[in-house]
């Protein structure tokens, strides 16, 4: 796979998804990683992921898409997902794995229980992960209101935290407006965080200008 790697790529990706940890970024393209995790699942994945090091930031988003596209049972893969988690240490391996992982209604009720114990940490990417998956997966009218009671439970000052909070709102807001309004006019999120919402929201071509307005007018 670092045969893919591109210094130009490299570059950029320093700039834009710098690792809080220890695994440096090799310039190596998102679709090229995916296509090599696909390769991976066709044959013995579970050895792989025992063997693989994890010496790049490439090598752990490999893993999380290896995880997401592995054809095992949901029992196993939640193991899977809980072991690795931990490990994320920049938004792009988060909110690449959460949205690559498959959640369907047969596996949506477990799903979500097991991520909300990542709300709960002090640890920022695990955070994230988990708001993250509730954007990806769970935007619907049965999972709304809980989505925005989370939200604001949420209180760190991580900024991956705080802008994964921002996209999810101002998610929210587009799919579900005149709820997530009332969320808006009354909720405890830090200025940064608020205001964030607020131009997600107004940079959002599905909302119309009239109601940018007013959401403009609501800044802190």
């Amino acid at each position: 796979m670092l045969a893919n790697a591109e210094k130009k790529y490299k570059e950029f990706t320093d700039t834009v998804s710098v690792p809080s940890g220890e695994h440096p970024m090799a310039g190596i393209r998102i679709p090229v990683i995916k296509e090599f995790a696909k390769d991976v699942c066709k044959g013995d994945w579970n050895a792989y992921l025992n063997e693989i090091g994890d010496e790049y930031s490439e090598d752990l988003m490999a893993r999380g898409f290896i995880i997401a596209y592995a054809d095992t049972n949901m029992k196993e893969r939640l193991d899977m997902i809980t072991g690795f988690v931990p490990l994320i240490d920049n938004w792009a391996i988060c909110d690449s794995f959460s949205s690559a992982l498959k959640i369907n209604k047969k596996n949506a009720d477990i799903f979500w229980t097991s991520i909300i114990p990542f709300i709960g940490t002090d640890k920022e990417f695990q955070i994230r992960f988990a708001i993250a998956s509730m954007r990806f997966h769970f935007m619907d009218a049965a999972h709304i209101d809980e989505i925005l009671r989370y939200m604001d439970i949420v209180k760190n000052d991580a900024y991956y935290v705080r802008m994964g909070i921002a996209w999810c709102v101002s998610e929210c807001f587009i799919k579900f407006p005149e709820r997530t309004m009332e969320y808006l006019k009354n909720n405890t999120l830090d200025k940064f965080t608020f205001n964030k919402t607020l131009s997600k929201i107004t940079d959002s071509s599905r909302v119309s200008d009239e109601m940018k307005n007013e959401i403009r007018g609501m800044r802190k």
